[in-house]
């Protein structure tokens, strides 16, 4: 006997290669798992699921899987309210912010560039991250799967996009952010929020072209490092003049 998953928009696409093209999926069932376990088995992890529904009701990951049991696996939504309860993640976050590791690595910049709360070191492994990530939630971002198999990961994403500025808009359109971004609030290298200074107190840091065409200064109370509008602001409305 067996049970039959099936899985819904591009959750397919994430699947081990050996059942991409196998929808519904049908599996036997030699043992007591969870829905969860069996999900992940199958490659897809447990980050990218908004919904299991068995038989019209929803079930969350503890469900045990037995025989003649039809499963539809549904995606998160989009939007996704990760500060709201559902039944798969009865403790939802407080507030929007991410983590990100070395495999989305340059996304990292470009999220603090329009004033997202992003931590990010090319040097964490991914036991660190999760260790941060327990003791204070966030949103963990990656092209690792392995990472977001990980139980103590429970809001995470599974970046579609290898191109750092579709992968800023992909991440914005998931978490419904537009209209909630502050371009050029952040340090781009310590995450820090900026604080307007007044141009002649950086005056002496300043190189001479930048003395005298740019007149409006930000400051990072972290780092040190000052901001101007130049030419990183230049690149970013180059992807999204919006901005």
């Amino acid at each position: 006997m067996a049970a039959i998953f099936e899985f819904h928009d591009d959750l397919s696409n994430l699947l081990r290669p050996r059942w991409r093209n196998i929808n519904p999926l049908v599996q036997t069932v030699t043992r007591r798992a969870s829905i969860k376990d069996v999900i992940e088995s199958f490659g897809l992890p447990h980050t990218e699921i908004g919904k299991i529904e068995l038989e019209g009701r929803e079930v969350d990951f503890t469900f045990s899987v037995a025989d003649n049991q039809f499963f539809r696996i549904l995606p998160v939504p989009v939007p996704w309210d990760v500060t709201e309860k559902s039944l798969l993640r009865p403790d939802p976050l407080t507030k929007i912010r991410f983590i990100v590791d070395v495999n989305v690595g340059r996304l990292a910049r470009y999220l603090r560039m329009v004033g997202l709360d992003v931590l990010y070191n090319s040097d964490w492994n991914d036991e660190e991250i999760t260790a941060m990530i327990v003791q204070a939630k966030r949103i963990v971002l990656t092209r690792d799967f392995g990472l977001l198999k990980r139980k103590q990961v429970e809001f995470g994403r599974y970046v579609r996009s290898d191109k750092p500025a579709e992968q800023l808009n992909e991440i914005i359109t998931l978490f419904g952010l537009r209209e909630k971004l502050k371009p050029f609030s952040r340090c781009l290298d310590c995450n820090s929020l900026l604080e307007t200074v007044d141009k002649k107190d950086v005056l002496p840091r300043l190189e001479p072209l930048t003395r005298k065409y740019y007149n409006t200064f930000s400051i990072c109370a972290a780092c040190d490092k000052v901001y101007w509008a130049g030419s990183h602001i230049e690149e970013m409305r180059q992807f999204f003049p919006q901005f």
